[in-house]
């Protein structure tokens, strides 16, 4: 690499940071990839880059795509379509500064990735999407014989509750639980949440027992001793001190215990292991299908954190392939329906559920007529 190039990503770096806004991790990506680049073009000056260095790079991770390389790993879609991505923003960027400004304007077009492995790349992946039942079925099978048994249950508990991220969780303190007001303060200044954002859901009502479990965790918390600054879910049982201990409980580092716990629970409860983010899909579907206005759909969605509505339905509300064929099915059956019956049923689910018991009675008492 000339020293020229790795001065130009040096300040690149500067600039993601400070004029972006960028984090850590974000950046550390781009560079990874314009690192890729620059050692494409060996000892060649960035001020003597052309639209053929661009293209003979991009061949070069479409190759590696294909497997057509002496390597043993291949790049996937997503990848080489970010790598190409990273480099055009780099390239609308070096344009612009001191003695690159000669360079070709139209450097950065030619960093457009193919069609095909855009289309791959947005493709949504298929992923397993726990019912209600199988989060109620592996709470159920779930020990509470001991401390550590006691808090794996409620974490499982708090995330179907609550839906937070796996990432919040484990950074949340005693003091963010609000049992009295059933809700969650996602303290941006203190929890990990999603682009530092501060949020304050309010629980699902996914059943008094589920809340249960959280609230006698809270409790049980309490009673040992704890203080609001604790965490809320401690790394290890042997951290949680007793009422007259001055021992300094622990934080998880990292999600990666979240899922450790579901993986042992739904293998004793027998159904299939979700990854803890899959349970935010699953109170989308179920809420968004009972939602019955517009504000009461846009509850869910911020419940979820979302800003936008479209995100929770083209994220987290899709259709199982199961209810998808439901669904389709019952639109042959309102296709061989008749028109007057189907007038019917729209009145019936106009009438508000607290009156639909005169319905019933009415249809009850003309059958036995």
């Amino acid at each position: 690499m000339h020293a020229s190039t790795a001065w130009m990503l040096y300040l690149y770096q500067t600039h993601m940071k400070e004029a972006r806004g960028l984090n850590a991790k974000t950046i550390s990506a781009r560079m990874r990839h314009l690192g890729q680049f620059a050692t494409s073009l060996g000892d060649k000056e960035l001020t003597k880059l052309t639209r053929d260095d661009i293209i003979n790079f991009k061949k070069r991770l479409n190759a590696t795509d294909h497997g057509e390389t002496n390597g043993d790993r291949t790049l996937a879609a997503p990848t080489i379509v970010q790598t190409c991505h990273d480099l055009k923003a780099f390239l609308e960027w070096l344009t612009k500064q001191s003695g690159y400004r000669s360079l070709q304007r139209d450097l950065s077009d030619y960093c457009t990735p193919p069609r095909r492995l855009t289309a791959i790349a947005h493709t949504p992946k298929t992923k397993h999407v726990p019912s209600a039942a199988d989060i109620v079925s592996t709470l159920a099978a779930m020990p509470q014989t001991t401390l550590q048994d006691r808090r794996d249950r409620a974490v499982i508990a708090f995330l179907f509750l609550t839906g937070v991220r796996d990432g919040a969780l484990v950074t949340l303190r005693l003091k963010h639980v609000d049992l009295e007001g059933r809700r969650v303060d996602q303290d941006a200044n203190e929890v990990n949440t999603k682009f530092s954002k501060t949020a304050r859901p309010t629980w699902f009502p996914v059943g008094e027992d589920i809340a249960a479990i959280v609230m006698e965790w809270v409790e049980e918390r309490r009673a040992s001793g704890a203080e609001g600054d604790d965490p809320l879910f401690p790394r290890t049982p042997s951290a949680v001190r007793g009422p007259c201990s001055g021992r300094k409980e622990e934080f998880w580092k990292t999600a990666a215990p979240v899922r450790e716990i579901i993986r042992k629970a739904t293998r004793v409860a027998g159904v299939p292991y979700f990854c803890p983010h899959s349970v935010r899909s699953t109170l989308a579907r179920q809420f968004f299908s009972k939602a019955r206005s517009p504000e009461e759909r846009k509850a869910v969605s911020q419940n979820l954190g979302h800003e936008n509505e479209t995100t929770t339905m083209e994220h987290y509300a899709t259709l199982s392939d199961d209810y998808q064929r439901e669904l389709m099915l019952g639109l042959w059956e309102r296709a061989e329906t008749p028109e007057k019956d189907l007038e019917l049923v729209d009145l019936i689910n106009q009438v508000p559920s607290e009156s639909r018991h005169v319905l019933k009675a009415t249809a009850q008492a003309l059958i036995k007529s």
